[in-house]
Order: C-alpha cells, then sequence, then structure tokens
C-alpha cells in the first residue's frame, strides 16, 4: 500500500469512534475511503460478513464503480481513521495505479467467493438443496451483465423451501 498511500496525502484524514458508521447500506455517497488506521466490520443486512483491519483497505468502493448505493454498512470497532476522496471518479482518473489496486482487491473476492461455493458443493454434493450453488456459480462465471441487478430483479426462479 506505500505507493497507495503516497497518492493519498493530498486528501483529509477523518476520524471515526469506535460504533460509528462510515457507510450505510441503502445509501448513496461520492466518496471512497481507505483506511489509514484502525478496524471496520461490514455489515450486510445487519449481518456481519467481514472485518477490515489492514491499513490501506478500500471502502465504497463498489458503489462508485457500479454507481450505485452501497450495498453494505461499515462500522468503526475501534477509533478509526480514513483517507477521504470525494469525487473519486476524477482522482481514479489521473491514478491508475489506485484503479489497478482496486481491480486486484474485487478480482481476489471474486476469487475466493467462487473457491468458497465450489468448496460447498463438492462437500454437499447430490443433496438437492444446494443446487442454488450451481445457479450462483454459473451467474458469477457468465456474468456479463452491463448494470448491477438489484432484488428482485433476478430471473432465476425461487425455490419452494
Amino acid at each position: 500500500m506505500n505507493d497507495i498511500e503516497a497518492s493519498l496525502q493530498e486528501f483529509p484524514l477523518i476520524s471515526l469512534s469506535s460504533g460509528e458508521f462510515l457507510l450505510t447500506q441503502g445509501e448513496k455517497t461520492d466518496c471512497l475511503y481507505f483506511l489509514h488506521k484502525g478496524a471496520v466490520k461490514i455489515l450486510k443486512d445487519g449481518y456481519e460478513v467481514a472485518k477490515r483491519t489492514d491499513n490501506g483497505a478500500v471502502l465504497g468502493e463498489m458503489s462508485i464503480m457500479l454507481d450505485i448505493e452501497h450495498s453494505v454498512s461499515v462500522q468503526c470497532v475501534q477509533d478509526s481513521k480514513f483517507y477521504c476522496i470525494e469525487q473519486p471518479r476524477k482522482f481514479l482518473e489521473k491514478h491508475p495505479n489506485v484503479i489497478w489496486n482496486i481491480a486486484q482487491i474485487l478480482s481476489l473476492r471474486l476469487y475466493n467467493l467462487t473457491q468458497y461455493l465450489v468448496d460447498v458443493k463438492s462437500q454437499y454434493e447430490g443433496h438437492d438443496p444446494l443446487n442454488v450453488v450451481d445457479e450462483v456459480l454459473e451467474a458469477l462465471l457468465n456474468a456479463q451483465q452491463s448494470k448491477v441487478l438489484k432484488r428482485g430483479e433476478s430471473n432465476r426462479d425461487t425455490p419452494d423451501y
């Protein structure tokens, strides 16, 4: 992150206390954040799905890249500082190394998710309720959508559980 951090020095650091929210699911901001110091948890529909403690962790990137509302909430679990980049598209156009870094992070997340789904599928092969894993894998591997689907816009059948 040292090269990236050098690019961020021109931006203000914002400080939040433990318990405060940096991002709220369903809201939209025009800011991109990089964790400078501290720790956050990522919440999706109220469920904790991840924690970030690594300096340079990028937050809010999917909202910026896809021009959508935040798909998760980000809450500080300790006092934290973030580089705040307002109107990040202009910044990203001038800093392809940062775009490359974000692309690597997103690719790694997709790779890990795909690996996880394959592991789940192999562990439970032959069990009907997990046919959804096949559908998810197929959708991930063949996704060439020009827009992000919102809840309820999927064309897959809703299973009867």
